[in-house]
């Protein structure tokens, strides 16, 4: 083989490897975005299973952060967290003390009733873990209005500073797949009288 067919022969194998490479990557994305959260899966979130029968008071700090403006609800805001679970964190929840994660699919709603009834909730918030890692971004968050099915943009000016980045908080709690410590207890069956993200 002479030289010229050599560096076309590497040429060639170097295009198709980059382009491989590059497939792969898109089909991987692919994968994850087939994962997000959808208004669909989550609007009948009352008929996941229901974790605890009484709203739980919410850790104070946790209260600030994780709602929406004050012009909304009011320097008052005290919300009760009820928690939901899809069937599928639901099994994870059997398997987690060995894993230490939850599989992929796994949806946590935190309900926010702001007089600890059912008929006062305002917002949830929304976890779903969307890749197999342990990466920061191996769960989406989101927060919704449940009056209107709207997402709330944490990060417009309108919404509270602190709840701008959900994974701020959540970082904290890498060792339990990023679920609180109190959330995690709550999951697990053993809750306490507050209860953080």
């Amino acid at each position: 083989m002479n030289t010229k067919a050599i560096k076309g022969y590497i040429f060639i194998v170097t295009c198709l490897g980059a382009v491989t490479f590059a497939q792969e990557r898109a089909d991987q994305h692919r994968v994850v975005s087939g994962n997000e959260i959808s208004i669909d899966e989550i609007r009948d979130y009352r008929k996941m299973f229901r974790v605890n029968e009484k709203p739980l008071d919410m850790v104070e700090s946790t209260k600030i952060m994780c709602a929406p403006p004050l012009t909304v609800f009011g320097p008052h805001y005290d919300p009760g967290v009820v928690y939901y679970i899809n069937e599928i964190a639901r099994q994870g929840v059997k398997t987690f003390p060995g894993d230490r994660a939850f599989p992929v699919g796994s949806i946590i709603v935190k309900e926010k009733q702001e007089r600890k009834t059912a008929d006062s909730v305002q917002i949830i918030t929304v976890m779903k873990k969307i890749r197999a890692d342990r990466s920061e971004d191996s769960w989406q968050y989101r927060m919704y209005d449940v009056k209107s099915w709207k997402e709330i943009d944490t990060k417009s000016p309108a919404s509270s500073r602190a709840s701008a980045d959900c994974i701020g908080c959540h970082r904290h709690y890498k060792e339990n797949d990023y679920v609180s410590d109190k959330g995690l207890e709550l999951l697990l069956g053993n809750p306490k009288k507050e209860v953080s993200k």
